[in-house]
């Protein structure tokens, strides 16, 4: 997911940006224009002796975004005072910030008259944000009555959270109650501690409740409780939610126990901790949760698998195939009851549930895994025919196998059959088909191995180019107002919004320009507004067969678009902190966050090199960098810390691309217990045999990220030893 932009994307602190997006509450009014009242930059005085240039109205529409951003009203006033609307093509920026600016300095009138004439721009971005804006600035004219009713208007329209502070709003909403008497301001303050229990404004709404009502106005019954619970976990605040659920007593009816017991297994499983506890819970209440019974017993076998309690795991998946034969969770259960036997290198025993997963359920969507380990296992037992068979008939059933997982499989099956020239050729194709690809790179050692040397491309001799670009951008495509528009807020240093306003008219751009013309301009307008994720995703779509190409002439244009060395002053500044090879840095960018700097994981994994809060606040602190909620989102930040430790971790584990990006994907403690058990076998087994699925592919694609970033900045070929060395180093990394 996306996490709002610039500061927007500072979800658990409020600033001055998030009053541009999210409506300001009443007691947060106070403390942001209490904070924003501080001097401006000085204006040239008498003693001057040159006086500042006159800003174009571009320059001046920017300076009136980061004096708002920055905190200083004064300034964002002088700017706004010096706006020509009129003259610029982005007039709806100029009318949004100046209604912005507006309210916060408490000029509802301006504000209404600016918002009121941005509501009659068609497609602008900020069109389902201006109601929300006209309604503050009713509230900040004195229209209370006015404003809530506006407000109850609009919180029932569709995607209301989009475009507003609900918890702010509610806020608002509960003073208007409050002032029609104590019983119901007490609920609606109530409403919004039950409807957004982790807003920063709960706090202050609680204490307004208690001052209406006293304690008991925020004491909750055991089933509020437990509804706060679940839009805590909702909201990912693990911690919060267990919290509240610790506060339901014990001695409750039954039905809500079981209800309770339910949330905090579910709660602790999301939160990756006390797994064992997490599959207690659940077990002991699936036969009494009705629709969510399969659900439950299913998620509470595999909190026992990550509570290392395999045995007790697959006797619990077995039940809930023969409990709930026709659900998704019997048909994943079949499956993983047969894997976790190989996942503990019990291979002679994963064959009978794999095969039974198999026949139970040929089409489910775990079927192809079965089927790919069911041929792993035979493999590892040196059974060389069944597991040709079990990797033919995956090749029949799915063409399209990650970069010839299958061909490289069946082929390295072959050679340990001792079907050498059967294999060679295989191997050869693989290199030629998928270039660069994790099982290519693979390919090439093996071929190494026997005394044949390869190029990356193999004996390929394709040589294509992607669609044609422009190598001049024409008067036409300089001229469309798309591109103008981005231009003006490039110019205004408003990079962010040109890239996402190009966005925005990506296909009505190319629909009206010839294509060489339309993709050339997309391309260097997005560079220059500092996008390198659209880019990417445009290089991907559209030139794929140049990536599979040698990077010469207009592929290599389109190469560098695919693998952009994105933020390029800020990774060669930091990169030396972790001491990260050339390249590596950008393979883990491109993986983690597609080069988008505002990027947040369902795991809360932040910013570009997508690195965990917990994580950060140690190597900030190791580093000597302040940290608070938020700065994971400035891309330098992010780089800084993130060096440091995805170096260290890769020095941890000798250097080893594919060991190294695995531990930054799984944590260290897993890799470390990984190369304990497998670490004797070569490369392509220990990879497979890594538990985490997610990791395991990460490995592949990192891997594959940095061959062709070696390839392409570099000149040299990347070789993947095939060999694994299993030794780590013995430090504190292990977080």
């Amino acid at each position: 997911m996306r996490a709002p932009k610039r500061a927007l994307a500072r979800s658990q602190r409020y600033t001055p940006q998030v009053a541009r997006t999210a409506t300001v509450g009443i007691a947060l009014t106070a403390a942001l224009l209490a904070s924003l009242t501080g001097p401006g930059p000085a204006a040239a005085g008498p003693g001057d002796k040159k006086a500042r240039p006159k800003a174009s109205p571009a320059e001046t529409l920017g300076a009136a975004f980061r004096a708002y951003d920055g905190g200083d009203l004064e300034a964002a006033r002088r700017a706004v005072r010096a706006l020509d609307d009129g003259a610029l093509l982005n007039r709806d920026y100029a009318l949004f910030i100046r209604g912005q600016v507006a309210l916060l300095a408490g000029d509802a009138a301006a504000a209404t008259t600016a918002f009121t004439a941005l509501a009659s721009i068609k497609g602008s971005r900020f069109a389902r944000k201006v109601p929300w804006r006209l309604a503050d600035a009713r509230w900040a004219g004195g229209d209370r009555a006015g404003a809530a009713a506006a407000y109850r208007t609009l919180l029932a329209s569709p995607g209301a959270d989009d475009h507003a502070d609900l918890g702010a709003v509610k806020l608002r909403l509960a003073e208007v109650a409050a002032a029609r008497g104590t019983a119901a301001g007490v609920a609606a303050y109530r409403e919004l501690l039950l409807d957004h229990p982790g807003h920063p404004l709960a706090e202050p709404a609680a204490a307004a409740a208690r001052a209406l009502g006293g304690d008991d106005a925020v004491a909750f019954s055991p089933a509020e409780r437990l509804d706060r619970a679940k839009r805590l976990t909702a909201a990912h605040l693990w911690d919060q939610a267990v919290a509240e659920l610790a506060l339901i007593p014990a001695a409750v009816p039954v039905e809500l126990g079981r209800r309770r017991d339910y949330w905090l297994g579910t709660t602790l499983f999301k939160m990756r901790r006390r797994y064992g506890e997490a599959g207690t819970l659940l077990l002991g209440v699936y036969p009494h949760l009705g629709d969510n019974a399969a659900e439950a017993m299913f998620h509470g076998a595999r909190a026992l698998s990550r509570a290392d309690r395999d045995d007790e795991a697959i006797t619990w998946y077995r039940k809930v195939i023969a409990t709930y034969p026709s659900t998704v969770y019997a048909q994943e259960a079949a499956y993983l009851a047969g894997w976790l036997e190989l996942n503990r290198g019990r291979y002679a025993e994963a064959i009978p549930g794999l095969e039974d997963s198999l026949r139970r359920y040929p089409r489910s969507k775990w079927a192809p895994d079965a089927l790919w380990f069911l041929g792993l296992a035979h493999y590892l037992l040196g059974h060389w025919k069944e597991a040709e068979a079990a990797f033919e008939e995956l090749g029949r059933r799915d063409k399209s196998l990650e970069g010839g997982k299958g061909q490289y499989w069946l082929a390295r099956t072959r050679q340990r059959a001792g079907r050498q020239d059967e294999a060679l050729t295989t191997y050869r194709a693989i290199v030629g088909r998928w270039p660069f690809s994790w099982y290519a790179l693979l390919a090439r050692a093996r071929l190494k191995e026997a005394g044949v040397d390869v190029g990356p491309f193999g004996d390929s001799t394709r040589k294509g180019a992607g669609p044609a670009l422009a190598t001049r951008i024409g008067s036409k495509a300089e001229a469309d107002l798309a591109v103008r528009r981005a231009d003006e807020l490039i110019a205004a240093g408003l990079g962010v919004e040109a890239g996402d306003e190009l966005e925005r008219s990506e296909k009505s751009v190319l629909g009206r320009l010839p294509r060489d013309q339309g993709l050339a301009v997309l391309l260097d307008r997005y560079r220059r507004a500092g996008n390198f994720n659209r880019p990417w995703m445009l290089a991907v779509v559209h030139a794929d067969d140049a990536l599979r190409s040698p990077a010469d002439g207009n592929a290599r244009v389109w190469w560098e678009h695919a693998y952009p060395r994105a933020y390029r002053e800020l990774i060669e500044q930091h990169q030396g902190l972790g001491k990260n090879p050339a390249g590596y840095l950008y393979s883990i960018m491109r993986k983690e966050s597609g080069f988008d700097p505002h990027v947040l994981s369902y795991a809360d994994a932040q910013g570009l090199l997508q690195m965990i809060p917990a994580t950060t606040i140690r190597v900030a602190k190791i580093l000597g960098l302040p940290y608070d909620p938020g700065r994971l989102y400035e891309p330098e930040f992010n780089v800084q810390t993130a060096s440091w430790y995805i170096g260290n971790l890769l020095a941890k584990f000798g250097g080893q691309i594919p060991v190294g990006a695995g531990s930054f994907n799984s944590g260290p403690r897993p890799v470390m217990r990984w190369l304990d058990q497998n670490g004797d076998r070569p490369i392509d087994e220990f990879v497979e045999l890594v538990s985490y699925v997610q990791t395991r592919e990460y490995m592949k694609k990192v891997t594959e990220n940095f061959a062709r970033y070696t390839y392409l900045y570099g000149g040299t070929v990347y070789d993947q030893p095939l060999m694994v060395d299993k030794a780590y180093r013995v430090d504190d990394v292990t977080y």
